[in-house]
């Protein structure tokens, strides 16, 4: 998107608070149509509140996308989102801090038989290792037929499945945070039905849904918990797109935590 002036933006700010468009330029306002900052009825796009909370300091962001916000204060050293997971883990958490790869790869697992009986190489070990918006993408067409295979997956083949994913070497060095107890901790938490409802907003832009997921993804018994970690820095698009479009749909609490040491 090409730079906005300083009037732009803030005619963009006052939009979003409610204000009226009429003391609004009509040339300021075709900028921002442009832009897709606004449509045609001169209303702020999904784009245009997404940008409008960009700018804004991490706990307004929050704020005004429902999110919960904490601030914790946890000494560290190397990255806080391991930090973070340990503090949760001796809370007697199951997780990992692999932002959407966790829930990818529990998807994989799930979808796993179909993928590799229309994997474009006739290779299962392809299957198992491509990454799963790859695989979305180019299988477009069947993509309901995979995803409506999940409830016939029962909890021990899931179980093989993932397994199998996990145990390739390249797998297993990329993501070694990836467990058997993460596995089924997710299987057993949540239920079938909101698996088929992540992958379908999945397939419809495989390549957007991808990022955007919480660092940490965390389980105690039917508990689950997605958590974002920051320590200075603020949602970013992504995160302003995914997040409150599979809160909605898992119905899990999606959290934002900032660490301070």
């Amino acid at each position: 998107m090409n730079k906005l002036t300083k009037q732009m933006n803030q005619a963009v700010l006052e939009i979003y608070a409610g204000d009226s468009v009429q003391h609004v330029g009509k040339p300021t306002l075709k900028a921002l149509r442009d832009r897709n900052l606004l449509g045609a009825d001169n209303k702020l796009t999904d784009f245009g509140r997404r940008y409008v909370i960009s700018r804004m300091p991490l706990a307004k962001q929050c704020s005004e996308m429902s999110l919960e916000y904490e601030t914790v204060q946890l000494p560290y050293e190397g990255k806080p989102e391991q930090a973070l997971l340990a503090y949760y883990e001796s809370l007697n958490y199951i997780g990992i801090s692999t932002e959407g790869i966790g829930i990818f790869t529990v998807l994989k697992s799930l979808m796993l038989d179909k993928l590799a009986q229309y994997n474009s190489f006739n290779d299962r070990a392809d299957a198992c290792t491509r990454y799963l918006e790859a695989q979305l993408t180019i299988l477009k067409d069947k993509a309901e037929e995979i995803i409506m295979s999940i409830p016939s997956v029962s909890r021990k083949r899931y179980i093989s499945n993932y397994h199998e994913i996990i145990s390739d070497p390249f797998i297993a060095s990329e993501y070694p945070e990836l467990s058997m107890e993460f596995a089924i901790a997710m299987y057993d938490a949540v239920d079938t039905d909101v698996y088929i409802a992540v992958a379908k907003k999945v397939a419809e832009d495989p390549y957007t849904y991808r990022n955007g997921w919480p660092d940490l993804t965390l389980i105690k018994e039917d508990e689950v918990l997605f958590i974002e970690v920051k320590t200075n820095d603020k949602l970013h698009e992504s995160q302003l797109i995914t997040i409150p479009t599979m809160r909605d749909i898992m119905l899990f609490p999606f959290r934002v935590c900032r660490i301070t040491k």
